[in-house]
């Protein structure tokens, strides 16, 4: 009995020592090839000499040597010897992450991925800046191709999918994401959520309180409604220098402006069975008409046909405006100027709402390289990244204790930066109105027809319903076909 003992005690001592001499050799080699001591291009000394240095068998050695190609260091050459072909521990891995341009200013977002990488140096981070336009098409065609492992996505973009399921990953609930960030982004029918927050904003009335202070007027406030925005901006209208100088001013066909007015007079597109739609159209073209008259008496009709939504900001930033219609997002606009500013909660007609924006992050679902792709949407939701966005840009971080702490901050942010926690309850998403967003971008045609006063108000209407009632009767007739 004793003897059997000894000897498994004996055979694992063995094993033990071989293992330990194996180790050595694996880990003196690899730290020769880091520290380039056996530079790329060069050999490693032969199988027989490895064997007499590290006390081992050539075939100890083979087995040594196959952890080190293994891990991209070494290629083996067949009767020639093995090669050093790279100085670093694994070879790397290509992560392609498509993004809206945007977030480069919005979240400083290359210097994000450049603090990723220095963290995960096995990974290397290739950005594809995505176009907005036709965006969900664009990412479908990447992942189709193999060409995107991660893709920033907002709500509006995210709509477009029609089943999410089939090319993103599942995401888990994260408890220190704001709820509200992440249950737009989970399907209904999947019960799944696909998209990880990174930053927000609501839609706010950003001013120049020097502005008000000059011509003795009081600071906007939760209670404005349209009507006294407008009061306000008719006093603050005026000739400087003789050039005009407007007292609110926002891009009226943005997508993200726009709608608002309808979401505050309560108008809902209803559809019923039969492809047909039902909607107030009243309430539509007093909403809307709210934005012409806003427009027209300050007399700035003309920017009806304009198409630039950065205008606001640049006008604001001039101080050719007093009052702008803008987002969080589009404050980072302000930080290399000294211009100071301050946020108020937008004005309303009959209910105080406003439009809601979420940016995250999607995982291509048939990427082969998922663990690298988890990593960085992990790291994106990280304190340490979402904190150094809150210190140095005017975007809200999606994790809630980082959102909501002060302190530390690198660029200027206006007395009244926390407001968003405080209009919460009157965030609303554009699906509120019962329409896609593909079908909003076909009424803004209309829209600015009509703002320009190149459409008649019933015509207006007509056109809008023959736009929400096509599709679904088209779609209808081609069933019926099949």
């Amino acid at each position: 009995m004793f003897g059997k003992e000894y000897a498994a005690m004996s055979e694992k001592t063995n094993r033990e020592e071989f293992q330990a001499k194996l180790e050595h050799m694996i880990s003196t080699l690899r730290n020769q090839i880091m520290n380039e001591e056996i530079k790329v291009g060069e050999y490693l000394p032969s199988e027989q000499s490895l064997a007499h240095r590290f006390d081992l068998s050539k075939n100890s050695v083979r087995k040594g040597l196959e952890t080190l190609v293994s891990e991209g260091l070494i290629v083996k050459k067949s009767r020639v010897g093995n090669l050093v072909v790279s100085n670093k521990p694994y070879d790397q891995v290509i992560l392609r992450v498509g993004y809206y341009p945007s977030l480069l200013r919005e979240a400083k977002f290359s210097e994000i991925v450049k603090q990723f990488e220095q963290g995960h140096p096995n990974i290397k981070v290739q950005t594809i800046p995505l176009p907005y336009t036709q965006y969900h098409r664009t990412v479908l065609d990447f992942f189709n191709n193999d060409m995107i492992d991660v893709v920033s996505v907002n709500y509006n973009d995210f709509c477009e999918f029609p089943n999410p399921g089939e090319i993103f990953e599942p995401v888990e609930q994260d408890e220190n994401i704001y709820p509200f960030l992440q249950e737009p982004f989970r399907s209904p029918e999947e019960g799944k959520a696909f998209v990880r927050p990174f930053i927000f904003s609501p839609i706010v009335l950003c001013y120049n309180p020097k502005h008000f202070q000059d011509n003795r007027m009081p600071l906007p406030d939760s209670s404005w409604r349209w009507a006294d925005a407008l009061k306000a901006a008719k006093q603050l209208t005026e000739e400087r220098a003789g050039e005009r100088h407007f007292g609110v001013y926002f891009h009226p066909l943005s997508l993200n402006r726009w709608p608002i007015f309808l979401l505050q007079n309560h108008v809902y597109f209803k559809r019923d069975e039969n492809g047909g739609v039902s909607f107030d159209g009243e309430k539509l073209t007093e909403s809307v008409n709210i934005i012409r008259q806003l427009f027209i008496e300050q007399d700035i009709l003309q920017t009806f046909l304009s198409d630039n939504d950065r205008d606001a900001e640049k006008l604001f930033v001039q101080e050719k405006v007093s009052m702008i219609v803008s987002s969080y997002f589009s404050l980072n606009e302000f930080i290399e100027t000294d211009l100071r500013y301050d946020i108020a909660p937008l004005p309303y007609l009959s209910e105080p709402q406003t439009l809601l924006l979420i940016i995250g992050f999607a995982v291509n679902k048939h990427s082969r390289k998922f663990g690298a792709a988890k990593k960085f949407i992990d790291f994106l939701g990280s304190p340490a990244v979402q904190g150094y966005i809150r210190r140095n840009t005017l975007s809200i971080p999606a994790v809630k204790t980082e959102a909501e702490k002060s302190g530390d901050e690198a660029v200027y942010k206006p007395s009244r930066f926390h407001l968003f926690r405080e209009i919460i309850p009157t965030y609303r998403l554009y699906s509120h109105l019962g329409v896609t967003y593909e079908e909003l971008g076909e009424m803004n045609n209309e829209l600015r027809l009509y703002l320009s006063g190149m459409l008649p108000e019933e015509f207006f209407v007509q056109r809008v319903r023959s736009i929400l009632t096509r599709r679904m009767k088209s779609n209808k007739m081609r069933k019926g076909a099949n």
